[in-house]
């Protein structure tokens, strides 16, 4: 590479790293303004004031706020991601061991950054914005690995019965989150151990859910 065409290529290596940190500082901006002051309160004004931008650089890396939205959602997802695929465990004899560690895990890794967990779990009902629609997707997927350890527990469960005990574990995980992310919780690995091991007995109880209702 001739001296002028390295130099050229140096500095649009620069630019392009110079916009990718612009773009990522609008998007913590978009997230800190949802964690602070909610979803109707988001302007391009606010949102570029809260990364040290001009406004009008906004719109240089996002068609729409809508557009940025989605781009947060998916960045948050890709933080979680790991938090929502817990290992099935190939050892029936660690099933329930296995679990019980899935669902600490799951806890904590949701917890980890305070600013993530409180913008996605207020918005997990909300099926009209993009973070909503998110979660949905990240939640599907994560019961879908607790039936499976369900099913590594006890491998005879009725469909029903796998599905019903994925849901409560899940219900757990994100109560979990809620009680340490409000402070009544402060053990999370305990909190996780009791919740799942009641969880383990009725999963391994001879009688059936539905019927024991």
């Amino acid at each position: 590479m001739e001296p002028g065409g390295f130099h050229c290529y140096m500095r649009t290596m620069s630019r392009q790293i110079n916009k990718e940190r612009t773009r990522h500082r609008l998007l913590q901006a978009i997230l800190k303004t949802i964690h602070r002051y909610g979803h109707g309160t988001l302007t391009t004004g606010r949102v570029a004031q809260l990364a040290g931008v001009a406004q009008p650089t906004f719109y240089v890396h996002f068609r729409s706020m809508d557009q940025a939205l989605e781009q947060v959602a998916e960045w948050v997802a890709v933080e979680l991601g790991p938090a929502f695929e817990p290992a099935v465990s190939p050892e029936r004899d660690r099933a329930a061991q296995v679990l019980e560690e899935a669902v600490s895990k799951c806890t904590r890794s949701i917890v980890e950054d305070r600013k993530v967990a409180e913008v996605f779990l207020s918005n997990r009902r909300e099926q009209t914005t993009a973070l909503g629609r998110r979660w949905t997707v990240l939640t599907g997927g994560l019961r879908e690995r607790m039936r499976q350890m369900v099913m590594q527990v006890r491998p005879d469960a009725t469909p029903a019965d796998a599905a019903l005990h994925a849901d409560m574990l899940v219900s757990i995980i994100f109560g979990l989150a809620e009680a340490h992310l409000d402070r009544r919780v402060d053990d999370l690995d305990r909190a996780a151990s009791v919740a799942t091991r009641a969880i383990v007995t009725s999963i391994l109880s001879n009688t059936r859910v539905a019927d024991a209702a």
